[in-house]
């Protein structure tokens, strides 16, 4: 079978599913839907992509740092002692494509390929990597260098657009990375892509950042409830990856609020909006088989029911592969050497951001 993984980042169940959204509402009509719940302490992106990832819980997996940084003893992607999805996929035969997964690098082995996430460096490895450096223009490696986690906002953004600009950069970036997912899947086919996106999440943020830089003035929710509007009318295009698949999955993370009337101060902060437990995770099998059922709405599950829901889609057991399955994580480098180089960089970009 052909998996199709897409990640979503900061995804509301209350609004994907509530709102008037129509490719999403027929999209859900061929599908099983739920709410796909945050821990309760931890709605955060670092404890909660790994606990899909993994498919056990943050007590378990260790990743507690809101960016899954090897901080205050929390574990990291590169540390982690659990195998993650694509691992074990892996184990099970299947080739994998990871573009942009929150929290990923390089350093752990893939039978296919990986591109890593946010917040770390952009870095690439795998049977596409000798195509990055090659490629020249408006092709496969600037497309790719043009969509990681919110790039060209970085640093001084806030400073240099303004919110307009600012949300068109981001449709402009999802366009681009739709792009060149298609163009990497016909080059280097694989059995199981996984993409993330995240504007879902950064104009939750984004909001956050323009409310500070305006002391509160003039500010508004619609804007992330319009980026809904606009991404449901991009749903075929992010859903065409350039090869057919047979199982279609996709999650966050954490949700936003569906409404937000009054600014509010934490920290010394200025907030809009923070995270809400109501991730989504909606699946879709192949409509002959029958083994995913349509147009079903089913109770909440969690982040940590993820995995081992995909993998015994895909006819595989979980408890086996997990136990199979021997990751080689990193060796912890917290605050010496590169370790702190690196990690002042991450800092530097999170900082810029507006999430330290």
């Amino acid at each position: 079978m052909k998996l199709f993984f897409l990640g979503l980042d900061g995804a509301s169940a209350q609004i994907m599913f509530e709102r008037d959204l129509p490719n999403t509402r027929k999209l859900l009509s061929e599908s099983t839907y739920r709410p796909c719940m945050a821990e309760e302490d931890y709605p955060y992106t670092g404890p909660s992509w790994t606990s899909i990832y993994t498919g056990v819980s943050t007590q378990e997996h260790g990743v507690t740092d809101l960016w899954g940084r090897n901080v205050e003893g929390s574990e990291s992607y590169d540390t982690l002692r659990d195998p993650v999805l694509w691992e074990m996929l892996n184990q099970a035969g299947m080739t994998t494509g990871v573009v942009h997964m929150p929290l990923t690098t390089c350093n752990r082995r893939v039978d296919g390929y990986i591109i890593s996430g946010f917040p770390n460096e952009l870095d690439h490895a795998g049977v596409a990597a000798e195509l990055m450096p090659l490629m020249q223009g408006r092709d496969l490696s600037d497309l790719i260098r043009l969509t990681p986690r919110d790039r060209i906002l970085d640093n001084t953004w806030y400073r240099n657009y303004d919110l307009a600009q600012s949300i068109d950069i981001m449709k402009s970036m999802v366009r681009w990375k739709a792009e060149a997912t298609r163009l990497l899947v016909r080059t280097h086919p694989i059995d199981c892509l996984f993409v993330q996106y995240s504007m879902l999440d950064r104009i939750g943020h984004l909001l956050n950042q323009y409310l500070r830089v305006h002391d509160g003035q003039g500010w508004s929710y619609e804007p992330l409830l319009e980026l809904y509007d606009w991404l449901d009318g991009q749903l075929a295009d992010l859903l065409d990856v350039g090869a057919d698949y047979d199982l279609l999955v996709i999650t966050s993370d954490h949700g936003w609020p569906a409404q937000a009337t009054e600014p509010y101060t934490h920290d010394g902060k200025l907030f809009g909006a923070w995270h809400s437990h109501d991730g989504v995770l909606v699946i879709r099998g192949d409509a002959h088989s029958g083994a995913v059922p349509a147009d079903r709405r089913l109770e909440p599950c969690y982040n940590r029911d993820v995995c081992p829901a995909v993998l015994g889609l895909l006819g595989e057991d979980y408890a086996a592969l997990r136990h199979a399955t021997r990751p080689v994580p990193a060796e912890q480098a917290r605050t010496t050497g590169a370790g702190e180089s690196a990690e002042s960089t991450i800092e530097e970009r999170l900082r810029a951001l507006g999430y330290l």
